[in-house]
């Protein structure tokens, strides 16, 4: 369990003030230089949109009914719609009768499409260069770092939820804040 520190308002504001510069660097590093030209080029690749790419992570977790697609991604269930036919004419995702409701329908990944997404995350697994300006030791923390975070966030499908290695963790205690006898 994470320890917080004294909740006063300058403490408070402090933090506020550095998770939003984290924030902001994560989302310079994910949707700026080349993570974003490595998604349009993956995209490019596998002939999907990232939209169609991200739906076909989430059925690589198994079948999902179009109603919950539409709530996992917020989007207009017509344009989701779209981008289900999108992966249906690509031959990577059908369409079958949800197996208790008869008015819904489930969202199935085909071979085709387990083809499509390893050869997309094989694609994607590649690090940036820039990952190269941390030592390897650095590059463990920040895994672990990032790893707390992305446990944390409930709105991650486990689907495309990273499975690191165990090796990578050390069975030592977690690095948590350090205690003073």
């Amino acid at each position: 369990m994470i320890e917080a520190a004294p909740d006063t308002p300058r403490a408070a504001g402090a933090r506020e003030a550095v998770a939003g510069e984290v924030w902001r660097a994560m989302l310079a590093l994910t949707l700026g230089g080349e993570a974003h030209s490595r998604m349009h080029d993956v995209c490019q690749a596998v002939d999907l949109t990232p939209a169609a790419l991200k739906i076909l992570m989430v059925l690589s977790g198994g079948p999902r009914p179009m109603r919950e697609l539409v709530e996992a991604f917020r989007h207009d269930p017509s344009y989701l719609t779209s981008v289900v036919d999108l992966l249906e004419r690509r031959g990577v995702a059908r369409r079958e009768p949800h197996p208790t409701d008869r008015r819904a329908k489930t969202v199935v990944m085909t071979e085709e499409g387990q083809y499509v997404l390893a050869r997309a995350r094989e694609l994607l697994a590649v690090p940036p260069a820039s990952l190269r300006a941390l030592a390897p030791r650095e590059q463990e923390q920040l895994l672990g770092l990032l790893m707390r975070v992305v446990e944390a966030e409930p709105n991650i499908p486990p689907a495309m939820r990273p499975h690191p290695p165990a090796a990578l963790f050390p069975t030592e205690p977690s690095a948590g804040p350090a205690s003073s006898g």
